[in-house]
């Protein structure tokens, strides 16, 4: 674990507080020192990962609240990889649902449910085969806690031919975190002092 993560998990009387672990996180996110180099270390790590595994559809997210920005690494990847597809979530808030449209760096956005982002045509539909997951928290399995929601982990669901990534920050590394029912564990996580998950060792020999 991390130097900079979390030493302790808040609990309540019935186990974790996910919720209250969700804040402490935020709040550790939001005061992070030296973005900027975590940023590009988090960046050069991932687009090293993405042109090893060479997408054919690489699904994406727009960040928020703190989160690390893959959009800049995917234009990156375009002049890498050319031919490479793009998709980023559109989400159905009534339904609590999201599916993935396609996109190309430097395609228009508009804001979209929770204010967060999404491609402004979403009329066809794309199916990644790759896929970046913002992570709040996580532990060194590949057990991610998200914003609590649930709309990655029932995307998932079913989907196990989709290799995903998870993007978070050393700090936000924790010691211990129960799995519920419903969570999917990724595929890797990476951050910008090193991997994690189960496909973690592939991932350091080609760092």
């Amino acid at each position: 674990m991390s130097p900079d993560s979390p030493t302790a998990i808040p609990t309540g009387a019935h186990g974790q507080d996910r919720a209250a672990l969700r804040r402490e996180l935020l709040a550790r996110r939001e005061r992070l020192e030296d973005r900027d180099t975590k940023d590009a270390a988090l960046g050069a790590a991932l687009l090293r990962k993405l042109i090893a595994l060479r997408p054919a559809c690489l699904g994406a997210y727009c960040a928020m609240r703190g989160e690390f920005d893959p959009l800049p690494i995917l234009a990156q990847l375009a002049r890498a990889l050319p031919g490479v597809r793009f998709a980023l979530p559109v989400v159905d808030a009534r339904a609590r649902r999201m599916r993935f449209v396609p996109w190309m760096p430097g395609d228009a956005l508009q804001a979209g449910a929770y204010g967060i982002d999404e491609p402004a045509h979403a009329a066809a539909t794309a199916e990644p085969d790759t896929l970046l997951v913002p992570c709040v928290g996580f532990v060194e399995a590949g057990l991610r806690l998200g914003y609590g929601g649930g709309y990655y982990d029932r995307y998932l669901a079913g989907r196990s031919e989709v290799y995903t990534i998870g993007l978070a920050y050393a700090a936000c590394e924790l010691d211990d975190l129960r799995a519920e029912p419903h969570d999917q564990l990724l595929d890797l996580i990476l951050t910008e002092t090193g991997a994690h998950g189960l496909d973690a060792d592939a991932a350091d020999s080609q760092g």
